[in-house]
């Protein structure tokens, strides 16, 4: 088989934004004790997560032919079914997403917003807790994920991680994408990082808040100094 375009350049640049900001993220989630003032980095980085999540979302309605939801070999037979050939034995070849990586997507989806909405907004002991043990499943399924593509190479001798920088794995002609899309890809690209200069700038260390881009709203992140050290998050509407 010859190597073909399977990923367009808008999923890829998805794809190392958000894994990028999980990691960083996480990294100084589980490193920085949350009264240090480097641990409000890990909560801008999710909230970039968060906004990149939102690409995502609209990529998978209107995106292209592997981007699309549709295209996710989740259900539970096929799930299963490959699951167990690839400990016994080779899987099934899939020039989009296999199922293993599918499921991996889909839970990252789910658990990402339910990390802003447990990290963002709320305060006390029971959302704390909340926060953390969906914080331990997300880091749980980034490394069941990269061990899966780990397997998947040795076993099948395909860098499938390679093809997030290339677009391109070994498939067949009439299963490859029309296009890269490089005019949406500069689009995505340029929203991205006009999106996230304007958070960071938007932040304000002293005060420990941050000023969310185009809709206005400003949250507090950690531990409101003025509050005598008292832990609270809170949103507040700019009018």
């Amino acid at each position: 088989m010859s190597k073909i375009l399977v990923w367009d350049i808008p999923n890829r640049i998805f794809h190392w934004l958000f894994a990028g900001s999980i990691a960083v993220a996480m990294t100084i989630a589980f490193l920085v004790d949350d009264e240090q003032p480097l641990f409000q980095m890990h909560m801008l980085l999710g909230i970039v997560t968060f906004f990149m999540l939102l690409i995502r979302l609209v990529m998978g309605i209107v995106g292209s032919r592997y981007s699309r939801f549709s295209s996710y070999p989740v259900h539970p037979r096929v799930v299963i079914g490959y699951m167990f050939s690839a400990v016994f034995s080779k899987t099934k070849l899939y020039a989009g997403n296999n199922p293993g990586s599918a499921v991996a997507a889909v839970l990252m989806f789910v658990l990402v917003p339910a990390l802003f909405i447990s990290g963002i907004g709320y305060s006390g002991e029971a959302f704390e807790e909340l926060h953390e043990l969906l914080a331990k499943g997300l880091l749980a399924v980034v490394i069941l994920h990269i061990a899966g593509l780990t397997w998947h190479t040795i076993r099948h001798r395909e860098n499938i991680s390679l093809a997030m920088i290339t677009g391109r794995k070994a498939g067949r002609q009439e299963d490859a994408i029309s296009s890269a899309h490089p005019i949406w890809g500069g689009i995505v690209l340029l929203a991205s990082v006009l999106w996230i200069t304007a958070l960071f700038a938007g932040y304000s260390p002293g005060s420990g808040t941050v000023r969310l881009p185009v809709i206005g709203v400003t949250l507090q992140l950690g531990d409101n100094e003025s509050d005598g050290g008292h832990h609270e998050r809170g949103v507040e509407d700019d009018d």
